[in-house]
């Protein structure tokens, strides 16, 4: 939803990296401020084309259904109405790009080896399949970014690989070679069957 830094969701804890990248959290959060002359509160970011965004990404992943309980308490609190079958839609039409735990047997430290959200995300821009237009708490559009060694400013974040590297294609692909052709999320109706005994 654009709410982490550039490629910072799967870094590890208690590196050099994560440790730079929560101290460069913290100074963004300060420009993001009235008095920094660059004001953006969450109310800015979080929208419709967010929130479609994430969910994308999601299907993308082959994420855990437990965002399907979040999500729509994340657009409710935002005042906006978001449904299980909204979800399915989406699903309908967004590849699965990722073989990662629960869909798979790899880590998210695999995917992210693979080339992880700086990949992913740069395939989907190439696709069409995410909103450009949004705010960031970066500033700017969804970007294939990593963070480098010590990401104190945008110049020492680098673009993401071209193809997610050959030993790990059983975990992230490419659109073009997604491992589905969709994100698998159906809503189900009916009655439940009466417990025996």
């Amino acid at each position: 939803m654009g709410l982490h830094l550039p490629g910072s969701s799967f870094v590890n804890p208690n590196t050099p990296l994560r440790d730079a990248l929560t101290r460069e959290a913290a100074h963004q959060i300060t420009r993001l401020t009235k008095q920094s002359g660059s004001f953006m509160p969450l109310g800015e970011i979080v929208d419709e084309r967010s929130l479609v965004n994430s969910i994308v990404a999601l299907h993308a992943t082959g994420g855990s259904t437990n965002h399907t309980l979040h999500m729509p308490a994340i657009a409710q609190a935002a005042g906006i109405q978001l449904t299980w079958q909204d979800m399915a839609d989406l699903s309908e039409v967004v590849p699965t790009l990722s073989h990662v735990y629960p869909n798979g047997k790899a880590d998210i430290n695999h995917f992210q080896a693979a080339g992880g959200m700086a990949f992913l995300i740069r395939e989907l821009l190439e696709a069409g399949l995410l909103h450009e237009e949004v705010n960031t708490v970066a500033g700017f559009r969804p970007q294939p970014l990593h963070p480098g060694a010590v990401p104190a400013e945008r110049r020492n974040w680098s673009g993401a690989t071209a193809r997610s590297k050959a030993s790990m294609k059983n975990i992230l692909r490419p659109v073009a070679r997604a491992f589905s052709p969709e994100g698998g999320l159906r809503v189900m109706e009916g009655k439940p069957r009466a417990w025996r005994e």
